[in-house]
């Protein structure tokens, strides 16, 4: 039998994003007599770093100190070409912007295939940033987008032939994601009580680093709804440096008792199995896993109609689509949720049966297997 084929991946750091966790679903699941996974990043830190080594994988550390622009980028593109080289790599696959850059800038020195990743609309990226990512995409040999609106961006705007383009939307691993479902959040989550008996619940996860996640229009439309009477506990997960900013506009109108900044939490399945929706209020978005994992929690969602979110929500028959910066129009798609819980829970029912059929890891790693089967042997 012949040997497996050496893939190194690239990702910037392994916390537990949406990156991250796709990155370690594929390199856990890909078959090892075919494939020998190798994971490089900038940062050799985060919470799937204990996974990953329980997998047999130790990730190579190429730190870039904080900038690509700094002299010391060129040494570590060379460093991961030499690295590459000794380990008999055939197929580089990077995962995110920094990786793109510098992997697919290695995969050319040491003459092998790569393939770059647009997981986002690259919206938050300066113009140089842009042109240097337009150059790695234009370089690789294949652009992995994770929803037909990426997509359709990477060949509109940064000129990507479409015969290199391939959707894999996101997957999700339903047995695992209902197993750390079924234990209580820990800790509890907030539980508020008025004169009508327990407040519903209604999450939003994204982190605060930018603006654009839209949690100040959740906490607008919150305080539209309280001022008509429906109260929630709002719990916001995750964390960033707009978080002292907008826990001060929590205060400001008035919903200091009801809005809880949860921060980071590992226990997101058992979160999302146990509120009444899941508000995704973005202004500009890729793939959004959150909304994956609120469906296939079979939990309503409310998101705005933007990026990859129509991909998933049909409006009307897993949950609501708003337009974004619009906090009217979320006030009204929450209060048709939370006014009408019977709704809610179809909603939420349509949305599970969508992911279990179209949304498995199982199929995304089919995909890339067979993407990675053509451009080897091609190789």
């Amino acid at each position: 039998m012949d040997e497996p084929v050496a893939v190194l991946h690239v990702v910037d750091c392994l916390n537990v994003g949406g990156t991250e966790r796709q990155l370690f679903e594929l390199v856990r699941r890909l078959d090892r007599r075919r494939w020998r996974p190798l994971v490089a990043c900038f940062k050799a830190h985060g919470e799937l770093l204990p996974s990953l080594r329980a997998l047999g994988v130790e990730p190579m550390e190429f730190p870039l100190g904080g900038s690509l622009t700094r002299p010391g980028t060129a040494w570590q593109v060379a460093r991961m070409a030499w690295y590459a080289h000794r380990q008999g790599v055939k197929l580089i696959h990077t995962h995110d912007f920094y990786s793109n850059v510098v992997g697919v800038a290695a995969a050319q020195l040491a003459g092998v295939r790569a393939i770059a990743s647009r997981r986002d609309l690259a919206h938050w990226l300066s113009p140089v940033q842009r042109r240097a990512l337009r150059l790695a995409l234009k370089l690789s040999d294949c652009v992995i987008a994770n929803a037909r609106a990426v997509g359709e961006l990477v060949l509109a705007s940064e000129f990507v032939r479409a015969d290199k383009l391939r959707v894999v939307p996101n997957g999700i691993d339903v047995a695992a994601f209902d197993e750390r479902a079924r234990p209580e959040p820990d800790p509890a989550l907030p539980s508020s009580r008025n004169a009508g008996g327990k407040l519903p619940q209604v999450a939003m996860i994204a982190a605060m680093h930018l603006p654009d996640k839209g949690h100040a229009d959740l906490l607008e439309a919150a305080a539209q709804l309280a001022a008509r009477g429906l109260e929630a506990d709002w719990l916001i997960l995750s964390d960033g440096v707009l978080r002292a900013a907008l826990e001060e506009r929590a205060r400001s109108l008035g919903l200091a008792e009801r809005v809880h900044f949860l921060g980071r939490r590992a226990d997101i399945p058992a979160v999302l199995a146990r509120v009444d929706l899941v508000v995704h209020p973005s202004w500009a978005e890729g793939f959004p896993n959150v909304v994956l994992e609120a469906m296939c929690a079979a939990r309503p969602v409310v998101a705005t109609r933007v990026g990859g979110c129509p991909e998933l929500l049909i409006d009307g028959e897993n949950g609501f689509l708003v337009e974004p910066r619009r906090p009217d129009e979320l006030a009204r798609a929450i209060e048709r949720v939370l006014g009408d819980p019977d709704r809610g829970r179809a909603l939420g029912r349509r949305g599970r049966a969508r992911v279990e059929r179209d949304y498995s890891l199982d199929r995304m790693t089919e995909t890339m297997d067979n993407i990675y089967s053509s451009l080897t042997a091609a190789a």
